[in-house]
């Protein structure tokens, strides 16, 4: 088998301990998120709260699986450039999407403090385009869109990709708040924003707040965040805005096959008593669930197997090194050679790099064609 040359569609950003109190006005210096050293290691507090341990600690444990304490300046050192390098090179991949997750960001949003909560992830935004601009063909940004309301979400997002040149926004919570749906009409503008920008909009979490969840799938599961997908088809905002772009950020997508029929035979069922429409009349939800949403997948054999029903557009590696404890850092190389082993070496290419690089138009790739994005089989799994 070719060694393709790998992007992870999902990586966790090490964000530099002085991120916050080197940028925030000193009105919000009680608030202030900072990182502290522990005996444990390293943790952040905001707002007089202590989060619990980051996640990337996890995947710097030693070979017997017992976590090493990590200092601030060693943190400090992997939150720049050159250290983010090393962690790329060990784990075999040339460019990664980088994303900001965690429970920093549960205490930044506890604090319902509105001007707080929007400077934090201004303030976010703007080290990470930093960051991003170091070395712009492997550091592919995803901004962080404040959850304060439809207003904020929208001038953020428009300031991070046009202003800051960042690819895509991942969502904490709906564009307009927790409480309000995704067809509320505050969230109009959010929608159309992204899709006008060409910005992927990445979901990971349920956006209906509470707690951010580990992003595990149980066997037999969907992720947690599975009904807010659907709830986005039943809003009819792909109708809309037949440009947008969602990505589904979960370690595995086998369990949507037979999820999308299970959803398009309960649509057809009720269609008499049913109050809600798509509106082509020609298309099931497993349709919508596939144009117009990228996959990625990482230990999943299924998923693989069951491309030509996914799209092969539509699905993406990901490793997510230091975002979550399902990280396989810094064995991404030999999990994809053997989740991929027998396949055809085009999918792999693409599985590997090229379905993310188009996706976010990374290093002047080609964004797809309609025709491949509709390229995928339909039939009832068996």
């Amino acid at each position: 088998m070719a060694l393709h040359r790998m992007i992870s569609a999902a990586s966790g950003v090490i964000e530099p301990p002085d991120l916050w109190s080197s940028r925030l006005p000193s009105r919000f210096a009680d608030l202030c998120p900072r990182m502290a050293e522990t005996e444990a290691g390293v943790v952040w507090t905001a707002a007089h709260r202590l989060a619990s341990p980051p996640a990337w600690l996890d995947a710097l444990g030693d070979a017997h699986g017992h976590p090493r304490k990590i200092s601030l300046s060693a943190a400090a050192w992997m939150a720049t450039a050159e250290g983010r390098r090393w962690i790329q090179e060990r784990d075999q991949v040339v460019a990664e999407a980088l994303y900001s997750t965690g429970p920093v960001w549960d205490l930044i949003n506890a604090t319902e403090d509105r001007d707080f909560i929007v400077a934090c992830y201004q303030a976010y935004n703007d080290w990470l385009a930093e960051f991003c601009a170091e070395n712009p063909e492997r550091f592919i940004g995803v901004a962080k869109v404040p959850s304060t309301g439809a207003e904020d979400a929208t001038a953020e997002l428009t300031r991070a990709v046009e202003s800051l040149g960042l690819k895509g926004v991942v969502l904490d919570a709906w564009p307009a708040g927790p409480e309000l749906p995704p067809a509320a009409k505050q969230c109009a503008a959010f929608w159309e924003t992204a899709a006008g920008l060409g910005a992927p909009i990445s979901i990971y979490r349920p956006l209906s707040g509470g707690r951010e969840p580990e992003l595990s799938i149980g066997p037999g599961g969907n992720p947690e965040f599975y009904s807010d997908l659907t709830s986005i088809i039943y809003a009819n905002i792909p109708d809309r805005y037949p440009d947008i772009r969602f990505v589904s950020v979960a370690p595995n997508c086998g369990w949507a096959p037979p999820a999308f029929e299970a959803l398009s035979e309960s649509y057809m069922r009720m269609a008499a008593t049913r109050k809600i429409a798509l509106a082509d009349p020609d298309l099931y939800p497993s349709d919508y669930m596939r144009r117009f949403f990228w996959y990625v997948t990482q230990e999943d054999r299924t998923a693989v197997l069951n491309r030509s029903y996914m799209g092969e557009a539509h699905l993406m590696w990901g490793s997510f090194a230091f975002m979550d404890h399902n990280a396989v850092w810094p064995n991404t190389r030999q999990l994809f050679e053997r989740v991929t082993a027998g396949v055809a070496e085009p999918f792999r290419a693409r599985l590997a790099h090229d379905n993310c690089a188009r996706l976010y138009g990374a290093a002047n790739a080609s964004r797809f064609t309609p025709e491949e994005i509709k390229a995928y089989d339909s039939y009832a799994l068996l």
